[in-house]
């Protein structure tokens, strides 16, 4: 349990960077904001503090934001043409900092000019200084984001500020002040300068990573970014590949049978739909549903089971291997044509609800209203035991997954859980079973996206009439849902002649990391209206209960074996690589650019 809870806030942690995340502005809001600062810095630099001619301020200003321009076309199209992150909004928003960096620079020189008996001294040291600021900072952004070679991340870095040397010039020159020839000697000596300084900050940066994960650090967030910014999952798949672990998936399937044909599938496997969007297995849940539905021609659900992010998949070659064990394991010609009517236990905060389908004991369990993450597999271990014990064949046991509000020590439920469950299964063990009818229906919401926390499988119904007693599984896809929606929906469905039953979620993560939001995602019901959504649940119900028919089910287990994982361990270490990168390059920040400040300072006094 400790090490559940500690891999729960190792997540948690991660997800604090989504919410951090920033939007760039479309490149023509860029572009504007880069104009009107090229203009006003060049007014506010040499109109205002230098006392110069507005004309000459405001040529600086164009002169500067044109070459500024074109400079980011010739990376865009030469250097960084191959580059899946760096496109034409993303190059013009570095200029734009540059830009804004080497004013700050300009600014301080022109003020000093300005109260100094020192004429242009301080305006020119403070500009050259500039010039080898904006080239480490723009040699550590593409060390650290980009893909290109060492060579072409450094010509990159260096264009731009080569460019707008120009307009620097040309106000000196234009004012009769000479920046003599053996200046430019400056840069032959600072542009290495530079070029050491960065690759030495972004060297100890990467020593972070290749303790941690044996990976640099910079190569594990150029393939976050690939992903977060052009959802690209190859990079960063590619490393989970590298340090996943092999592990064995096992995984449960549910079929309900009318008329010789199969009606709807359940599949509830052993491994987590995650990491986030579309990396790993976060999709795997609607690939199954879809695959089966078009094997069946059936209406298929993938329900969560009771695994964590520790049996995140990491690749989709990965999934690929478990999709084909299941679609493999389809055998479903030993069936049953009796049920047992589906009841609830509670036991404290832990909900346990059963139905016996043959003889294979359907289990759900819930803490909901409080909140319903992952369980442990003590939990599962405990219940597969107990059912067996109890004359069970077999026990598919599903995590509800369907409330999430404030934290909840999951410690606090574990025994409750045990308990409901044990109480459960005995007293379904007990009860007589009953021919049954079965309706099922799917729906798919058009008005609701990923952004708002509806996965693409949409909604799942099956309805179970066992006697006199009809019950429903809705199977939602999505990642969990707001504290009470739950209830509403149960109480809603009353009205329609359901006297029991269960909501669920896949806990998919495509909907994961596409937010800003302080969870990185929308659990259902957070910004989709519960009306809107209780609504498509009616209409999925009625659309069941008129095509119930006399049924029967059939059950399989499977396994797919040798399939990689990302792993508790990795997910920790990368959950946390952050905070230690970020720690490492504070505690280096200071000395390491003092050291160039006085580098840069050296050369100007020699030259």
């Amino acid at each position: 349990m400790a090490s559940l809870k500690s891999l729960e806030y190792s997540i948690e942690r991660a997800i604090k960077y989504y919410s951090s995340l920033f939007v760039l502005p479309s490149y023509r809001r860029i572009a504007l904001f880069t104009f009107l600062l090229c203009l006003g810095g060049g007014i506010f630099a040499v109109f205002l503090l230098l006392r110069a001619s507005i004309i000459l301020a405001i040529q600086f200003g164009l002169l500067l934001f044109s070459l500024s321009t074109i400079s980011d076309l010739l990376i865009r199209q030469v250097l960084m043409r191959s580059d899946p992150v760096y496109n034409s909004r993303r190059c013009a928003a570095l200029s734009m900092f540059s830009i804004l960096l080497w004013f700050g620079f300009l600014i301080i020189g022109s003020l000093l000019t300005r109260i100094s008996n020192f004429s242009w001294i301080f305006w020119i040291d403070l500009f050259l200084i500039g010039f080898g600021a904006i080239c480490i900072l723009r040699m550590i952004v593409l060390f650290s984001t980009s893909f290109p070679s060492f060579w072409r991340m450094v010509t990159s870095s260096l264009v731009q500020p080569i460019a707008c040397l120009l307009p620097m010039y040309y106000v000196p020159l234009y004012l009769t002040y000479s920046l003599d020839l053996i200046s430019l000697v400056y840069f032959v000596f600072a542009i290495p300068i530079t070029i050491f300084i960065a690759s030495l900050f972004v060297n100890q940066v990467n020593n972070v990573g290749m303790k941690a994960l044996h990976t640099p650090t910079t190569r594990i967030l150029r393939a976050f970014l690939a992903n977060w910014m052009e959802n690209l999952n190859i990079p960063i798949e590619t490393l989970f590949e590298r340090f996943g672990l092999e592990k064995t998936i096992n995984f449960s399937l549910l079929a309900f049978k009318a008329k010789n044909r199969i009606k709807s599938v359940i599949v509830i496997p052993a491994f987590h739909p995650g990491p986030f969007k579309n990396v790993g297995s976060s999709l795997l849940p609607f690939i199954i549903q879809e695959a089966l539905e078009k094997k069946f021609n059936c209406v298929a659900a993938v329900p969560h089971g009771l695994f964590g992010h520790e049996f995140d998949l990491s690749s989709q070659k990965q999934n690929q291997k478990v999709l084909r064990k299941i679609l493999s394991s389809t055998d479903f010609s030993q069936t049953s044509s009796k049920a047992t009517c589906f009841i609830r236990t509670q036991i404290g905060v832990a909900s346990a609800s059963c139905q016996k389908l043959g003889d294979c004991a359907v289990l759900i369990l819930t803490l909901a209203p409080e909140t319903t993450e992952d369980f442990p597999q003590e939990v599962g271990d405990f219940i597969l035991e107990k059912a067996s014990q109890l004359g069970f064949k077999h026990a598919i046991i599903i995590n509800a997954h369907n409330s999430i509000d404030s934290p909840f020590n999951m410690n606090d439920a574990v025994e409750p859980l045990k308990v409901a469950a044990f109480d459960v299964l005995e007293k379904s063990s007990k009860l007589k079973p009953h021919p049954f009818h079965v309706g099922v229906a799917k729906v798919s919401p058009k008005e609701f996206s990923l952004e708002d926390g509806m996965g693409l499988g949409g909604i799942h119904v099956l309805v179970v009439k066992v006697s006199e007693q009809t019950s429903a599984y809705v199977t939602i896809d999505g990642n969990n849902m707001i504290s009470g929606l739950r209830e509403k929906i149960l109480d809603s469905i009353k009205e329609l002649g359901i006297e029991i039953g269960e909501v669920l979620t896949t806990d998919t993560h495509a909907v994961n990391a596409i937010t800003t939001t302080t969870r990185g995602y929308h659990p259902l019901g957070e910004t989709i209206p519960h009306e809107t959504l209780n609504n498509h649940i009616l209409s999925g119900i009625k659309d069941a209960l008129n095509n119930m028919e006399p049924a029967s089910t059939a059950w399989q287990t499977g396994e797919a074996a040798n399939v990689k994982v990302i792993g508790e361990g990795q997910i920790k270490e990368l959950s946390w690589l952050a905070d230690k990168a970020l720690r490492k390059a504070k505690n280096i920040a200071a000395p390491l650019f003092t050291v160039a400040g006085l580098l840069l300072i050296t050369l100007l006094i020699i030259f």
